[in-house]
């Protein structure tokens, strides 16, 4: 485990210095063929890197120095850097603290990876829980609440499986909704089977309560003390634990049924802090995300571009059910994480959309290298039998054109980074289209008035936020070309010699494309200023080392957090071919 720890602290301390100097939270000059960072007391970090789209940093592996010494341990970076980075007393400790979670989650992940070939052959549930986690943000893994134990039983890393355990809630403080065509009773049988009897059968009153499954974390550490009440006067009722076992994702809280993987993966309330917030789930947003997957779904069918041309998949959130606490939620002034702890999202699953012959793995699989050094794009397209350029036509329109059509076309943005594209491909790896997931609190719209608007129902209405065209536009700029493209740019250019030029070419090519075949969305492209000059810089670094968002009373009160200006890639070619 030393060697993974110094491994995974190398390889965080390396994307600190790059992302951090992407933010202007680090400031690093020029000298020599590398860059020099000074930080207060005389400590100086020595790396070699390139600068990418966006004005980015592509810190070379293993070139970092701290005063001559390899540079392998993030938090001296951080104690090092503590001045500049605004960070003194409790603040720096808690921040220490989640980036030493951090180190030992990327260890464990470390310590059993997969090569690229071997990823690729995985099943998508299982191959989860090997990626690297969000690839901006430098704590990424911190699960403030877990133990070390917990991080052995729940942790993705830890490819452990576990039931989930059924709470029964009285329906004063609990609400059920799912689409049409499905019920409730119909899915606790395809969800429970045989164990719904024994649930039902422990109740005096079933028809007086609504089941909710819990994760086990939460089971323990939060219905365990603040509904300690509601249990011990019968408001709440244990039932028991799921016959089926599930696997985590990344995000902690969603889980995939391993015993029966047609059923439904589950999103469960964990009120754990991992990046910026506590992943609980809000009443509103749980409660419309089946509204808002039957719109979705009705405006995708009747677009031919959508349905037939590209099958932009879109895994639906069918069923849901959130719970009112009996006193914090009547306590509006307390921070969200109070009103997010008891409720449950059922999702499509991917294994039922993908046939024979095909393969599945999330965008967030694309950047990740194996122990051999090869990443999971370099050996779908060295597998694929086309060359570079090919493959990356057809990968960037699958998911680009659909994404641009929904936002021009109908004002809606997704959230659509790493862990929410699916890329389906054929046997050999070629891409043959794009899945897309997470409705609830990750689907906005524009605030303007659309046509379609109009057959929202009123809970998805009510709880969709709505954002000026450029802002929404972001979902597109922060999540897929900021979030994914700059970064695999710089992996293609080392693995296949692919000039990063190249890359961003095609990018522009199909935004172009879509611009000059819809004329009709041409007043709503301009606003939503996909070609201008620069760009507001998302910072979520600056965000997450603050702090000062963790105890909101609303979780979406405002955008994310930026800082300055990039130049923006779409608008030209760079003439020294970083873009």
């Amino acid at each position: 485990m030393g060697t993974a720890w110094r491994h995974a602290g190398a390889l965080i301390t390396h994307k600190m210095l790059g992302e951090l100097s992407y933010e202007g939270m680090l400031q690093p000059v020029v000298q020599g063929d590398g860059y020099l960072l000074s930080l207060p007391g005389g400590v100086s970090y020595r790396f070699r890197a390139r600068r990418g789209a966006f004005e980015s940093w592509h810190v070379e592996p293993d070139s970092a120095r701290r005063d001559g010494e390899p540079a392998w341990d993030p938090r001296t970076l951080v104690v090092d850097a503590r001045e500049s980075l605004g960070l003194t007393g409790l603040r720096l400790a808690d921040v220490l603290a989640e980036l030493t979670a951090t180190v030992t989650n990327e260890a464990a992940r470390l310590a059993a990876a997969p090569t690229a070939t071997e990823l690729v052959a995985m099943d998508y549930d299982q191959a989860d829980g090997h990626l690297t986690g969000h690839p901006r943000l430098v704590l990424n893994k911190g699960r403030v609440g877990f133990s070390a134990r917990d991080r052995d039983a729940y942790a993705p890393e830890a490819h452990s499986t576990f039931p989930v355990r059924w709470f029964a809630v009285h329906r004063d403080f609990a609400e059920f909704r799912c689409v049409d065509g499905l019920s409730r009773d119909r899915l606790l049988d395809e969800e429970l089977g045989d164990r719904l009897a024994d649930f039902r059968a422990a109740l005096a009153n079933p028809d007086d309560f609504v089941l909710v499954p819990v994760h086990p974390w939460q089971a323990d550490e939060i219905l365990g003390t603040l509904y300690a009440g509601e249990l011990a006067e019968g408001t709440v009722v244990p039932l028991g634990e799921s016959d089926d076992h599930y696997v985590p994702h990344q995000t902690i809280r969603t889980l995939a049924n391993v015993s029966h993987p047609t059923r439904r993966d589950v999103k469960t309330a964990v009120s754990v802090r991992n990046t910026l917030v506590y992943r609980g789930l809000a009443e509103a947003a749980t409660l419309a995300a089946p509204a808002v997957t039957t719109w979705l779904r009705a405006v995708s069918a009747a677009d031919p571009l959508l349905d037939k041309e590209y099958r932009f998949e879109l895994l639906g959130e069918v069923a849901s059910v959130s719970v009112k606490h009996p006193l914090f939620g009547r306590l509006p002034e307390l921070p969200y994480r109070f009103h997010e702890t008891l409720g449950a999202l059922w999702r499509e699953p991917l294994r039922t959309r993908v046939g024979p012959g095909e393969r599945a793995l999330s965008f967030a699989a694309l950047p990740y290298r194996g122990p051999d050094g090869e990443a999971v794009i370099t050996r779908l397209i060295r597998e694929s039998g086309v060359d570079t350029g090919e493959w990356l036509a057809a990968w960037l329109d699958l998911f680009l054109t659909p994404l641009l059509h929904w936002l021009l076309r109908y004002g809606v943005g997704f959230c659509p980074h790493g862990q929410n594209l699916i890329l389906v491909t054929d046997e050999r790896g070629l891409p043959l289209r794009v899945a897309i997931k997470d409705f609830a609190q990750g689907v906005d719209l524009m605030d303007e008035d659309f046509p379609e608007y109009a057959t929202l129902a009123p809970e998805a209405n009510a709880d969709m936020l709505r954002w000026a065209p450029h802002l929404l536009a972001q979902s597109l700029f922060s999540s897929v070309f900021a979030g994914q493209l700059r970064f695999l740019a710089e992996v293609l250019l080392d693995d296949l010699d692919h000039p990063r030029a190249a890359l961003w070419d095609q990018v522009r090519e199909i935004v172009r494309r879509y611009r000059d075949e819809h004329p009709e969305s041409a007043a709503r492209f301009d606003a939503c200023r996909l070609f201008a000059p620069d760009v507001e810089r998302v910072t979520l670094n600056r965000e997450h080392l603050a702090g000062q968002g963790f105890d909101k009373v609303e979780r979406d009160d405002e955008f994310d957090v930026r800082f300055g200006r990039a130049i923006n890639p779409l608008a030209a070619p760079d003439s020294d071919g970083r873009w």
